[in-house]
């Protein structure tokens, strides 16, 4: 605020004051207040809530749009059915899509690019990601950026990330490939607003990516009321944060499996008297921590946008009661004593494996799962579907059972074992 609307404002408040009152002052002062953040908010709508998005100096919806679950139609993007989505998303207030290049077996992007036609782009930031896995050489990397940009139809993509930074990526492409300093140029040229990157891996990784440059803007986690210690955890948005990053949070509702929980967690939600959709809770556990800037729901109909831009509506940090915080608990309590339920928490302490095996995400995220809904083709999509050998790892079928895992796994988790129980169930 300049030095004349200062005082301006300060006059304003000496002459209601006393007609006023203190509540109604700072009613009015907060209103004031809206009016002028709105001028400097993206595609601001008053129904929608907005937060800071790091260092860089804009401010996200606290719901974005993730173009990862699509309405489909004979195995392709449905882009009639996507399009109005994507809109009614943006009249909503939405300012953050979110795609990338390998999404939806690469329609995803031209799904960003159709939705946006016509006038749509200039009222959201969008965001992509560059595939490390499928690169074969450096110069891939702007090869791999231009394809993005042709498939969305934009000249800049305001955030763009390196996909999926992992044990593997970080070793043999990021570094090796100077992909850090390729985002860096990218950057320099105005192809791109923000640099960033999304993860998948241990706290301790995530540590010494963030710490490896002070050029991130931004980054992409997984996180969910039920992995408190998953990959970066929940201390994961705290340490970027720290660091002056924005906080892009992916899989609110952990693949939908939050969006339709096993009857031992509703149970333990409603025990405390205390209402809400699944969907509802699972977003609500996220907006509570202040430093997370956004989070990024896969929306495959009209109905979960509807449903979503309700809840987002009121989203605020520390928005939960102690009483809420008391019914998250109990139900990941209930999580956590089922029947069967392995106790790894994601720390991937235990790879690489000599045989690749993605140890952790089949024990945390796939089996434990299953062991709840007993739902085995949702399973193995899971299973198969989010976990390509290039990416993540190999199944549980790959174990030789060389116990090497043993000594590095801090539950003490008998992991040989637990692998062929795997394979024993999932046959794989």
């Amino acid at each position: 605020m300049d030095r004349r609307n200062f005082i301006k404002s300060g006059l304003f408040a000496a002459a209601v004051g006393a007609a006023m009152g203190p509540d109604a002052i700072a009613r009015e002062a907060n209103k004031r207040a809206g009016q002028e953040n709105a001028r400097d908010i993206l595609n601001y709508n008053p129904a929608m809530q907005y937060r800071p998005m790091g260092r860089t100096g804009v401010n996200v919806s606290a719901l974005g749009f993730g173009m990862l679950r699509l309405p489909m139609r004979n195995g392709h993007v449905d882009f009639d059915h996507t399009t109005p989505m994507v809109r009614r998303a943006i009249e909503g207030g939405v300012n953050y899509i979110d795609t990338g290049r390998v999404y939806m077996g690469g329609e995803s992007e031209q799904a960003v690019g159709k939705a946006l036609a016509g006038g749509w782009r200039d009222r959201v930031y969008v965001t992509s990601k560059m595939p490390w896995w499928e690169m074969e050489s450096a110069d891939d990397f702007e090869k791999f950026f231009d394809r993005s940009r042709r498939a969305i139809d934009t000249d800049i993509i305001d955030f763009y990330h390196i996909h999926m930074i992992m044990h593997r990526a970080w070793k043999d492409y990021v570094l090796p490939y100077k992909l850090i300093e390729q985002m860096e140029k990218l950057k320099a040229q105005g192809k791109i607003r923000f640099m960033g990157f999304s993860f998948h891996d241990s706290l301790q990784l995530f540590k010494r990516v963030v710490e490896y440059t002070p050029a991130w803007d931004f980054c992409l986690i997984q996180h969910n009321y039920l992995d408190y210690e998953y990959e970066a955890g929940v201390l994961g948005p705290k340490y970027a944060a720290a660091n002056g990053m924005g906080v892009a949070v992916m899989k609110p509702v952990r693949t939908g499996f939050l969006a339709n929980l096993p009857q031992s967690m509703k149970e333990a939600l409603a025990s405390t008297g205390i209402r809400k959709p699944d969907a509802e809770w699972a977003l609500d556990y996220l907006w509570d921590i202040p430093e997370v800037s956004v989070a990024v729901s896969g929306m495959g109909s009209m109905e979960d946008v509807e449903e979503n831009l309700k809840y987002a509506a009121k989203a605020k940090p520390n928005m939960l009661t102690p009483a809420e915080r008391e019914a998250l608990g109990a139900a990941v309590y209930a999580y956590r004593h089922a029947p069967g339920h392995i106790d790894c928490t994601g720390c991937y302490q235990c790879i690489p494996c000599p045989q690749n095996v993605a140890v952790g995400y089949i024990f945390a995220y796939v089996y434990n799962n299953y062991l709840l809904h007993r739902n085995k083709g949702r399973a193995m999509a899971d299973y198969t579907v989010s976990m390509s050998p290039v990416q993540r790892g190999d199944p549980a079928s790959s174990c030789i059972g060389c116990g090497e895992c043993l000594a590095k796994c801090p539950q003490h988790l008998d992991i040989p074992s637990l692998l062929a129980k795997v394979k024993e169930t999932m046959g794989k």
